[in-house]
């Protein structure tokens, strides 16, 4: 017990029933409010290594707030970062702390195992004993630990009754419905990954069974957890409408080195963890990376040797002047109508290393529209070369500028360009390099690819970075067209005689080659 318990109840003041009434209305103020009242005398390591108040920051916030108004939510985080505290605990407290007059307000807690929702559960209804709002709660079932049976009072007497069991995810049955629906963990852990059949089981389980417990849309149901493969629950639930999807890795930007929580992890404290727990280990747990594809061909921290933090993209806005006539080589990696594709444009320095002026990826985007893009941007950028994949002939017969070639994916020339794009990316100072813009997708989109050169589907795409970077590479170490090929924008019918003379050209024509 506590002292709460042990002493008999003092009234509520104006100023906590005030923080009631807020805390009943909006889950962000319950949880700086109310809820943090369970923690008082607790401290957190900061990111220096001092000792801290405990106290919730404004990532919490922001995923209270999210969950107040999406009954359907899906939330990916890392670990530490208090996601079964906020949305698995607090969550639920919330659901029964705001309890109306004579209702039942019942939940499930999911998790992969039983053994661990009946942990959650008794360690939330310790956190219910202990908090000073819920003095006056009588608990009706004072000597089992893992099961929550409260009736709500304010010191007026009872006016709710409030119930939360645990259950392991493969024991879910249908035909019950209630209130709220709290899905944590329910994918094991990276310790103990599990095999493809079993996923697959917990996705069948979640869609048949999950899903139909809340018989009303407005009922909860949240998922908290962190991703094992790309074809998993938490990650299938994308696609769908009507949840709420969201991921926030623990390093949101590597580029300007944002992090989530920076009172306790700042960067250089999830740098140090990286070192500490090792790559791997670090892109799953705190950068929500399926353990599935963590044999990428290019990990993040090699994509980050080409990373330029000082480099920005070209305007859109803006003329682009090449007053030394470099050569500007593209690559373009054609997704299908349910995924994005994606172009980028590079400008070829003197030394032969590659900097990149633009990339974009194209959500939702028509072929039609696609080669209208792409064919101002061979305007913008005054072309010299670019590549796209026309494995399926998508842009065939569209009006493309003929400053873009086709070429078809075959086993050899994905093995190619992949390792052409390798070199450039571990290449010497002496030698051709390439630097990338830090745009956080894209480099996300670059390491999905493994080694074996295939890629997961995934919101994102399935490692269409990769290969558009590639074939722009390859544009590159092809160099300059050595005909004659007219104007960068299809529309024109005029033929220059003389096309203007890139560097490798004076050096073709240098060393006597024929034009």
């Amino acid at each position: 017990m506590n002292k709460y318990r042990d002493e008999a109840p003092q009234p509520f003041t104006e100023e906590e029933r005030l923080n009631i009434q807020l805390g009943k209305s909006f889950f962000w103020w319950f949880l700086e409010t109310i809820f943090i009242k369970s923690f008082e005398g607790l401290t957190f390591t900061g990111h220096e290594g001092q000792r801290e108040p405990f106290e919730f920051s404004n990532i919490h916030r922001e995923w209270a707030v999210l969950a107040q108004f999406n009954p359907r939510m899906c939330l990916q985080a890392p670990r530490a970062h208090l996601k079964t505290t906020v949305i698995g605990q607090g969550g639920p407290f919330w659901l029964m702390f705001k309890a109306a007059d004579n209702e039942l307000v019942d939940g499930i807690y999911f998790s992969y195992k039983a053994e661990l929702a009946n942990e959650k559960v008794a360690a939330l209804k310790r956190l219910i004993l202990t908090n000073p709002y819920c003095r006056f709660w009588r608990d009706l079932k004072p000597t089992s630990e893992n099961i929550i049976d409260f009736l709500v009072d304010w010191g007026d007497g009872p006016i709710a009754e409030v119930t939360l069991k645990g259950s392991g995810i493969k024991s879910a049955t249908r035909g019950r419905h209630p209130k709220f629906v709290i899905c944590d963990d329910i994918l094991s852990d990276f310790s103990n990954p599990l095999a493809s059949t079993e996923l697959r089981l917990i996705n069948r389980i979640f869609r048949q069974t999950i899903m139909s417990l809340p018989s009303n849309p407005d009922d909860i149901l949240w998922l908290v957890g962190t991703p094992q493969a790309y074809d998993d629950i938490l990650y299938q639930l994308a696609a769908n409408e009507d949840w709420m999807w969201l991921i926030y890795p623990a390093i949101s930007d590597w580029v300007k080195q944002k992090t989530q929580w920076p009172e306790k992890f700042d960067f250089e404290r999830l740098t140090r963890i990286r070192k500490n727990i090792g790559e791997t280990a670090f892109e799953v747990e705190y950068q929500l990376t399926p353990i599935t594809v963590t044999d990428q061909f290019l990990t993040r921290e090699d994509v980050l040797l080409a990373v330029d933090p000082q480099l920005s993209p070209w305007p859109v806005g803006k003329n682009f002047v090449n007053l030394d006539k470099l050569g500007t080589y593209a690559g373009m990696d054609i997704g299908k109508m349910v995924h994005p594709s994606h172009v980028s444009i590079f400008l070829e320095m003197p030394s032969g290393t590659l900097i990149q002026l633009y990339q974009r990826f194209l959500d939702n985007t028509n072929y039609v529209q696609q080669v209208k893009i792409l064919n101002a941007l061979a305007i913008k950028f005054q072309l010299t070369r670019g590549y796209y994949d026309n494995t399926r002939n998508e842009l065939d017969d569209r009006g493309l500028s003929k400053r873009w070639r086709g070429r078809t994916f075959t086993n050899k020339l994905k093995a190619d360009i992949a390792v052409k794009l390798e070199k450039r990316v571990f290449a010497e100072s002496h030698e051709k390099g390439i630097l990338l813009l830090g745009d956080e997708r894209q480099i996300r989109s670059i390491v999905m690819v493994r080694k074996d050169l295939k890629a997961d589907e995934t919101p994102d795409g399935h490692g269409d970075a990769f290969w558009s970077n590639a074939l722009a590479v390859k544009a590159a170490d092809d160099g300059p067209v050595l005909v004659d090929i007219g104007s960068a924008d299809p529309r024109s019918s005029l033929m220059k005689n003389q096309r203007q003379e890139s560097p490798r050209d004076t050096i073709w024509r240098q060393l006597g080659g024929n034009q």
